[in-house]
Formats: structure tokens, sequence, C-alpha cells
């Protein structure tokens, strides 16, 4: 290990790091050298060497591994949204004067101010979902916006082509 000076204080380095206790006062509490205790803390907490890793890894897959990846998250992300509708639609059939049983299994009526509040929350779950499942797609309206703008970009130029 190449932290052999401070094997015996690992854990209570990390209990003391976790505090908020800064490395010097912890090397003068424990009597260990403060350079150490930074390469150790380095070593073992940088972010950025995990990170570096991960893109290293992700820049050795090719193009098509990363699109299949992409397109996966977003199946699962459409059917999640597909979930959330479904749910929607459940609160959105419950009416006024229907029974229902709670928790410790009492028989209990919809109220019209229980209905009032789930429809209420129904409807934005159902039309939030609906917007992200139009974005995910690409049908949103700022998508169409930016597929216009280039169709345009594109007939100017093939028009300022014709020009000269």
């Amino acid at each position: 290990m190449a932290f052999e000076a401070l094997q015996p204080h690992i854990d209570e380095i990390e209990a003391r790091l976790a505090k908020g206790e800064s490395l010097r006062s912890i090397a003068r509490g424990l009597g260990v050298s403060l350079s150490t205790l930074h390469r150790y803390k380095k070593a073992v907490f940088d972010l950025e060497v995990e990170a570096r890793r991960a893109w290293d890894e992700e820049r050795k897959k090719n193009h098509e591994q990363r699109k299949a990846e992409g397109k996966a998250r977003i199946v699962n992300n459409l059917e999640l949204l597909n979930l959330v509708k479904l749910r929607a639609e459940q609160l959105l059939s419950i009416e006024a004067g229907q029974e229902y049983q709670n928790a410790d299994g009492e028989t209990r009526t919809v109220t019209f101010h229980t209905v009032a509040t789930l429809w209420e929350k129904a409807t934005k779950m159902a039309t939030d979902a609906i917007k992200q499942e139009l974005e995910l797609i690409g049908d949103d309206p700022v998508s169409r916006l930016a597929d216009g703008v280039a169709t345009w970009a594109e007939l100017v130029q093939t028009a300022a082509d014709e020009n000269d």
C-alpha cells in the first residue's frame, strides 16, 4: 500500500474529513505528514481521476453503440411517461360518490373536494407528460421552429446561389 504510515489511522482520518476538519489539524493531531495526508486525500477522494476514467471508457465506444444507448434511454423515458399518463387517466376516472377502502380497511366515499383536487393534479400530470413526450420525440414547438428556420435558411442559400 502506498500509505503505510496512514494505515492505522484511516478510519479516523475519513471520519474527521467527513466532519470538515482541515488536513493540517488532522495531520497535527495524528502525528502524520501533511504532504502524505494531501496525497492520500487526492488519491482516494479526487473525482477528477474517476471522471477521466469514465470519459475514456465512453470515448472507446463506437458511434453506433452510443447511439443505441441513447435510443434505449429515450425508450425507457417514453415508457415512464406512458405510465405517468396511465396513472393520470386512472385519477381522472374517479368520480364523486365512489366508494373505496383506505389503508385501515375502512370504506369511504369520494367527495367533490377530493375529485376536484385529483382532477387538478391528474390534468397537470397528463399535460406535463405529454409535453415531455413531445420534447423527447422532437415534435414540440421549439423543435418545429428550429426545423422551420433550418429549412428557411436552406431556401435562402439556394436562392442566393441561383442569383450568383
